[in-house]
């Protein structure tokens, strides 16, 4: 990361003794405060961000530019604290800028749906509070080309792999052991977390291909990366004595290849989206407990404006993924699941916007998420926002009814 850091100085510096250099600073102030249904505080602290953005050369042909972003937050609810390097990048523009190359920390967003995207798996997420769910920059080389006939190419190189931050303990679910037939488990272990070094063999890396003529886009993606959320197995490790055994929980992290498409077209007020991936693994028969089983995810998507009334996106996802039935069985049967999404969005009047997202899955489960914003001055919002979960026990969303509640934040924007 220092590295980065020196590269975004060294090219600051020397391209303000050779040509134009303009910078901007920009930050936010935001405070957060938000209570479950059973009483618990699951919000309470601040957040800051202070970034730094800079172009060289004219304003509208630079030739390079650069970003740095520092974050810092506290939350006494879940009592943590850290201050980290967010976004952190140097890009150039090559050949008039038909070619942009940009290396350092990035975040960047493959497909072409909203809420739900199969094919973006370049960035690890914040699964601090599952629903959220915010990406993660992290170092990666980024290239960029506009290409004759509307055609854009994508290449990216991640040279470190970072795993998604775990949920949080209210969101976490704990895995239980049974012990093999004939024994006892006397301990069960800590966790051991085999994440991949940073190595060559272990490079990340993707290319995706995108036609975008009027009126329509369609673009074709491979990924070979790793899953960053671990796959969860258990190991029975005995101790000595006759029949009794210690269970070594196991955090593994497969090599995956993600194979996919996506596409948008536009048809009057309405925007037709859909995206489908397909997951290798190196288990494609999806009996091994310790690697995760290979899936395919499907979403198709409508979104269009309603008549002084609000925005709506829709969405089905389908999520089929391959699972053994007993340990004795050879291969793995398909397992589908199905979703649907509605998101509203309605801008009040010049100061308010309202908003309501809400999944179904046919499992019985859902989750809604209304939220109201207010601005007070320029720069100044108010936030009220909900999280309403249901469903049966063991489904998709009924494990979180109990973190049913609401928040409520003010930022400061600068």
């Amino acid at each position: 990361m220092r590295r980065v850091l020196l590269t975004i100085a060294l090219l600051a510096l020397s391209a303000g003794a050779l040509a134009q250099l303009g910078t901007d600073w920009s930050g936010r102030l935001e405070t957060r405060l938000g209570l479950e249904s059973t009483g618990d505080l699951t919000a309470a602290g601040a957040e800051a961000r202070l970034a730094l953005d800079g172009e060289v050369g004219s304003e509208f042909f630079p030739t390079a530019a650069f970003r740095v972003e520092l974050r810092a937050k506290t939350d006494a609810a879940t009592d943590t604290a850290d201050v980290r390097l967010d976004e952190a990048w140097a890009r150039v523009f090559l050949n008039d800028g038909v070619i942009e190359a940009t290396a350092g920390n990035q975040r960047h967003f493959w497909g072409s749906t909203d809420g739900v995207n199969p094919v973006d798996r370049l960035n690890p997420r914040d699964m601090s509070v599952p629903p959220d769910a915010e990406k993660l920059a992290v170092p990666m080389l980024h290239l960029r080309a506009w290409l004759e006939h509307d055609v854009n190419l994508e290449a990216v190189l991640i040279p470190a792999f970072v795993p998604s931050i775990a949920p949080g303990e209210a969101w976490r679910d704990e895995p239980t052991f049974a012990s093999p037939p004939g024994t006892t488990v006397t301990e069960i272990r800590p966790l051991r977390d085999e994440r991949p070094e940073a190595s060559l063999q272990n490079l990340q890396g993707g290319v995706r291909v995108q036609w975008r003529p009027a009126g329509f886009d369609l673009a074709a993606s491979y990924l070979y990366v790793y899953r960053d959320v671990p796959t969860r197995s258990a190991e029975a490790v005995p101790t000595g004595a006759p029949g009794e055994v210690a269970v070594q929980p196991v955090a593994r992290y497969d090599r995956l290849h993600v194979v996919g498409l996506d596409g948008s077209v536009a048809l009057g007020d309405v925007v037709l989206r859909g995206e489908i991936a397909y997951l290798f693994t190196d288990d494609p028969s999806g009996t091994d407990p310790a690697v995760g089983e290979p899936s395919f995810h499907v979403v198709i998507g409508a979104e269009t404006p309603v008549p002084d009334g609000p925005r709506l996106v829709t969405q089905v996802i389908l999520d089929g993924e391959t699972k053994p039935d007993a340990p004795t069985t050879e291969t793995g049967e398909l397992d589908v699941a199905v979703r649907a999404m509605l998101v509203a969005t309605y801008a009040a009047n010049a100061r308010t916007d309202l908003e309501v997202a809400w999944v179904h899955d046919l499992d019985g489960s859902g989750l809604v998420r209304p939220g109201a914003s207010y601005t007070f001055a320029d720069g100044v919002t108010g936030t009220l926002a909900g999280l309403v979960a249901y469903g049966p026990d063991a489904s998709r969303y009924g494990d979180w009814r109990e973190r049913t509640g609401a928040e409520v934040s003010l930022r400061v924007d600068f």
